[in-house]
């Protein structure tokens, strides 16, 4: 009687984890544009790939394209934000099956290295890498 008591309280535990899941590609997509808004790159470690890499497509924010590890992705971030800057950052839309990927559509408005002001399409794209949500894509588009 003792175990089913246990095994009842595991499973309870482990579907209010799971119900939660279901935002946490936008709870990511949030640490990404709080990163940015706050000139903070460090931030985006916890959102970095431990294996693999993140394709970057980059214009304003860069300009990058290519494939980049982790540590490259927040130094190309560390560089833009020492000369431009991120003003706000607000999800559009998020979509994905919540749990493997996870796709969303942010908007940027931003001074770019030289200047520029730019309102930006900002696309993310998320993958579940032991139990914490990874960047596999970022890509910017024009508004």
């Amino acid at each position: 009687m003792r175990l089913r008591g246990s095994i009842a309280v595991v499973l309870l535990l482990l579907s209010a984890l799971l119900a939660g899941a279901d935002d946490d590609p936008r709870k990511a997509a949030e640490s990404f544009g709080r990163a940015l808004t706050t000139a903070n790159p460090r931030s985006l470690r916890p959102l970095l790939p431990g294996k693999g890499k993140v394709r970057l497509e980059l214009d304003r924010l860069g300009p990058q394209n290519g494939w980049y590890g982790g540590s490259q992705v927040e130094a190309i971030f560390g560089d833009f934000l020492a000369e431009g800057t991120v003003s706000s950052f607000e999800i559009l839309r998020v979509d994905g099956d919540d749990r493997c990927y996870g796709l969303v559509r942010g908007r940027a408005i931003l001074t770019d290295r030289g200047g520029r002001p730019a309102r930006v399409v900002v696309h993310l794209s998320f993958e579940l890498e032991t139990e914490r949500w990874v960047l596999r894509e970022i890509k910017e588009t024009a508004e």
